[in-house]
């Protein structure tokens, strides 16, 4: 406990004794027991040396222990694979060996080496079974021990790490959130934007395993009309600093696919304008939902993407004409207009049933938002306060629902929100929404059995569509949120903002309805060479249509200027003037249809022509004799 006495002095725990039971009949394991807190070791046999007799073994239970006694109550959380990988490293600083459990199978090879010679334990790629998934983390500490200990001296630079190390393990509730943690542990002055003293080695030995974070300010695009040439996405950071090598040439690409169809996508560079990088991602058909995501670069560490949430990598939006059938802000009770929640299952008491109506609190964690989307309330799982800690409780199944709503006179029902949602790996617990009866969307489970640790961590609002058309019965359907935790680990839950249902209109180019990006629409009177008409493109006439419309002399379907017709619609006159006794109008090849025969012309068209050939000659103020 000594190495451990001098990064806490002040900590009680390190005051105790710790129980510990050796020499359980069984090989080839040790364990730390939370319920219990003991240390427990296995005897030799003929694969395996007694774990009770390896140091680094014994350091790596203990450090379970001392994670576990550290954690600040309602601020940090005790994750497994965060834990399995600070244990190793404290383990490989004690003995100063990145080689953690040499011995254990009776030779000099490491158990786990946390610097493998052959590359980086990188976060989401890496993820897995949790003693593989604690790489991440053991080796981004012990790369900054590395680094600090090159610029700081062995000793000093050690006993820098450790500090970060222990203060950022009391409050980060997973392996991504050590990396704010130390951060915040390594400030001076309580401004992080300006950096710490140690931001660019903690930025390198993250960024090397995928765990630097920026603060992403993405702009929200949400539902977007159809016939726009191309959507522009932004991208705003918070977290660059000039004093680091590579972030003043950090460069962005944007990925992004239609969710009904990810074959169709593709990739863009993102240009740097200020602080935020743009890229514009190319018109997509009616109805479509398109989902992207941003990759920065920042030198040869890996790339950080946004959203940065692992269980949920894209942003969306939605492609259409949509009103809205039923939409709150939770600004006033969602209890006053029809929502109502409960208990599905588990045992009943204070808190089973959490869904709360009020301001979040964000309380330490849960994951969950210290502000609205929208205005200052919200509706989800225990926002927090009293004797409430933010979690949902493990072992119950609770939900929020809608008040049913009429959707008559919509064929395409929508439900279109904002949400903020902290759930455990979808293997274990799920955060599900149903559309009466039905289930329409769940968290992702990783698919690795009880070694599941993709946890869907929102970290901002996020614009969420789902299609409920199906499930609409008789014109009516009601939305349930659903949180169904097993006994283990719990987080924050369903948070819900600017909940909307909206009804669809597809754009039909002909049907006499203007919806989305129409400018008209005249059903079967649609033209492309009737005057004046709405053309079949539901576009208004104007000139460059190619038909000549009223206050056009003339329309050849270009907007060139150098020929017979001009971009504004007028003919070009030619230079010289008319012969004598010429009463025909001379224009530059007789274009436009506008140089008549005398014996063909009315007075009337005349008239129309001479106004606006004189309208065309007063602006070139020409030289020569006016015909006409």
């Amino acid at each position: 406990m000594d190495h451990a006495r001098v990064m806490a002095p002040s900590l009680p725990y390190l005051e105790t004794s710790v129980p510990t039971n050796v020499n359980i009949n069984d090989a080839c394991n040790a364990f730390y027991n939370p319920q219990s807190g003991t240390l427990n070791f296995y005897l030799e046999d003929e694969n395996c040396n007694n774990t009770a007799r390896l140091a680094d073994v014994v350091y790596h239970e203990f450090g379970h222990s001392l994670h576990a006694q550290s954690i600040i109550l309602g601020v940090g959380v005790f994750d497994g694979a965060a834990s399995e990988g600070l244990s190793d490293y404290l383990a490989a600083t004690i003995t100063n060996d990145s080689g953690m459990g040499r011995g254990f199978f009776k030779s000099d090879l490491p158990l786990r080496d946390i610097d493998p010679p052959d590359g980086e334990h990188v976060w989401p790629d890496d993820i897995g079974e949790i003693h593989y998934t604690g790489l991440i983390i053991s080796g981004a500490l012990w790369d900054l021990r590395k680094l600090l200990i090159a610029e700081q001296g062995q000793s000093q630079g050690v006993a820098t790490t450790d500090t970060l190390y222990f203060q950022a393990m009391r409050r980060a509730v997973d392996i991504p959130t050590m990396y704010f943690e130390v951060l915040a542990a390594d400030d001076d002055d309580g401004d992080l934007a300006n950096g710490t003293p140690n931001v660019c080695a903690i930025n390198e030995a993250f960024g090397a395993h995928g765990l630097r974070r920026m603060m992403a300010l993405p702009n929200a695009l949400e539902t977007q009309p159809p016939g726009l040439e191309g959507y522009q996405v932004t991208l705003g950071l918070v977290g660059l600093y000039a004093q680091c090598p590579g972030d003043p040439s950090a460069t962005a690409e944007l990925t992004w696919r239609l969710r009904e169809d990810t074959e169709v996508g593709g990739s863009l560079p993102m240009t740097l304008e200020g602080t935020s990088y743009r890229a514009v991602i190319p018109t997509q058909p009616d109805g479509s939902v398109v989902q992207y995501q941003v990759a920065i670069s920042l030198g040869t560490a890996p790339s950080l993407a946004y959203p940065a949430n692992a269980a949920d990598p894209f942003y969306e939006f939605f492609i259409g004409h949509v009103e809205p059938i039923y939409c709150t802000d939770f600004e006033t009770d969602p209890a006053d207009d029809g929502w109502t929640h409960g208990l599905t299952s588990g045992q009943a008491g204070e808190g089973a049933d959490d869904w709360q109506w009020g301001a979040p609190l964000g309380m330490g964690g849960s994951g969950d938002p210290r502000e609205a989307h929208s205005g200052d309330k919200v509706f989800g799982n225990d926002l927090g306060g009293g004797n409430y800690n933010g979690m949902y409780q493990n072992s119950k199944v609770n939900y929020g629902l809608s008040p049913t709503v009429d959707t008559t006179g919509y064929d395409h029902v929508r439900l279109q929100y904002r949400r903020w949602l902290n759930v455990e790996d979808g293997h274990f617990d799920q955060g599900n929404i149903y559309a009466g009866d039905l289930l329409v969307w769940t968290n992702l489970d990783s698919d690795q059995d009880d070694q599941s640790t993709v946890h869907h961590r929102d970290r901002e609002w996020r614009f969420h569509d789902v299609d409920v058309s199906d499930q609409v019965v008789d014109d009516q359907v009601a939305i349930k949120f659903e949180i169904d935790s097993d006994q283990g680990l719990t987080l924050g839950g369903w948070t819900l903002d600017d909940v909307c249902l909206v009804g669809w209109i597809p754009t039909v180019c002909g049907d006499g309805v203007i919806t989305g990006m129409e400018q008209c629409d005249d059903g079967e009177q649609n033209s492309d060479t009737e005057p004046d008409a709405c053309r079949n493109d539901c576009t208004a006439a104007n000139c460059g249509d190619g038909t000549v419309d009223s206050g056009e002399a003339c329309d050849d379907g270009n907007l060139v200027d150098d020929d017979d017709c001009r971009t504004d619609c007028t003919p070009t006159l030619t230079d010289d003037p008319p012969s004598e006794g010429d009463d025909s109008f001379i224009v530059a090849g007789g274009g436009c249809g506008c140089a008549l025969a005398a014996g063909d012309r009315s007075t009337g068209g005349l008239s129309l022509l001479a106004l606006a050939l004189a309208a065309t000659l007063r602006r070139r103020r020409p030289t020569g004799p006016i015909p006409g």
